[in-house]
């Protein structure tokens, strides 16, 4: 039986090595970059707690485990509530299986917070959490995206093929610039630009948040933004270069009322990755998609994507967006039934900014 710690400095060299090993299947010392990241985010942030923390999991001194544990503050039907936001799940398969990661699970998941969460997990950490006795939220695992300009989004999928389909990547470039210019300009509403009737202003991460809050979210359970810890937030979330440049957009309609915002990562010729679309009334949903459809149009990204929103499937469908389920996976885990049911219903306004997915682990190169 191994022995769980609470993280510290000390472990950041061996869970940098851990993680190359087991989530990027790179063997081999990790880079100060990492290291210095793991002290940084899982140490370092706004929200650290004594009681809600990172964990390790040692076999006979040697680290092979480890679960990181944001805590994040959230209102639920009027009340403030604690979650513990979970993040990288390892373990080092070479010398064990499972079992560390259950038990570092059903450690954190004893912990004195209202609810568990987590926004990326693989469907190998879905069973482990299933097994703990959490749930699958499957209507926030779903994936939506639009397709801007459908011959760049086309050469942007030959990178999966690595080889020689890189090199066909960059002859196709010749031509799918000039061919997406020439689809744009058919009768056909899916190729051309995305306009909208709203008028779009970029902010700093104080004015975003200014307008969050005045503008909120009437689901029964909503994040709680604190000045500090979101500048801090979205501060890291933009140093995320390899997703593109973070954009923070306010939404006003025809009257110049401000209607919504967005928040997502632009990257010229590639994806455009939604963290946060909010609106201040249901009806002006669409209004704020096309609006955020034009915005990464203007910014030359060839396709944008975005986590479900329940209460919207229908809207995106009618912008002409595809679902998938990714192999990533939302998951929640409470003593409240309640607080579970709101999420496994789809009444939680959660998105990539309340999870682990604005976190740079998967966007680096940390070799």
């Amino acid at each position: 039986m191994g022995e769980i710690r609470p993280f510290t400095e000390e472990f950041s060299s061996d869970a940098a090595d851990l993680y190359l090993r087991s989530m990027r299947g790179q063997p081999g010392r990790h880079s100060e970059a990492l290291r210095k990241y793991f002290g940084h985010i899982f140490l370092c942030n706004p929200w650290v707690a004594p009681d809600i923390t990172p964990l390790v999991y040692l076999d006979k001194g040697k680290l092979v485990g480890f679960l990181c544990v944001i805590p994040r503050t959230m209102e639920f039907r009027g009340r403030l509530i604690r979650v513990a936001v979970t993040s990288q799940l390892m373990v080092d398969s070479a010398v064990h299986r499972g079992i560390p990661g259950l038990e570092l699970l059903r450690h954190v998941l004893k912990g004195p917070q209202d609810m568990s969460y987590t926004d990326g997990a693989a469907d190998v950490v879905g069973t482990i959490w299933t097994a703990a006795g959490g749930h699958i939220a499957r209507l926030y695992c779903l994936n939506w995206s639009r397709v801007l300009r459908p011959l760049e989004t086309g050469r942007g999928l030959l990178d999966r093929g690595g080889g020689s389909w890189r090199v066909l990547k960059g002859i196709s470039g010749l031509a799918t610039m000039p061919g997406d210019f020439v689809l744009s300009k058919l009768p056909l509403g899916l190729f051309r630009p995305p306009s909208s009737s709203c008028a779009t202003r970029p902010v700093s991460a104080r004015e975003l948040l200014a307008c969050i809050q005045e503008i909120g979210w009437r689901e029964p359970l909503k994040p709680v933004y604190e000045t500090t810890s979101f500048i801090w937030m979205m501060s890291e979330a933009a140093q995320a270069h390899t997703q593109g440049d973070l954009r923070m957009v306010t939404v006003q309609d025809p009257k110049g009322v401000i209607c919504g915002w967005f928040a997502y990562w632009a990257k010229r010729g590639g994806a455009a990755y939604v963290l946060q679309i909010g609106v201040r009334r249901r009806d002006q949903f669409d209004l704020t998609l096309l609006a955020l459809l034009r915005d990464a149009w203007d910014a030359g990204c060839a396709v944008v994507k975005g986590q479900a929103i329940p209460q919207f499937l229908t809207h995106l469908t009618r912008q002409h967006c595809l679902f998938r389920q990714p192999d990533a996976c939302v998951l929640v885990h409470s003593r409240d039934s309640d607080l579970v049911n709101v999420v496994r219903t789809g009444e939680a306004a959660i998105s990539r900014l309340d999870g682990e997915c604005w976190l740079r682990f998967a966007a680096e190169d940390w070799t």
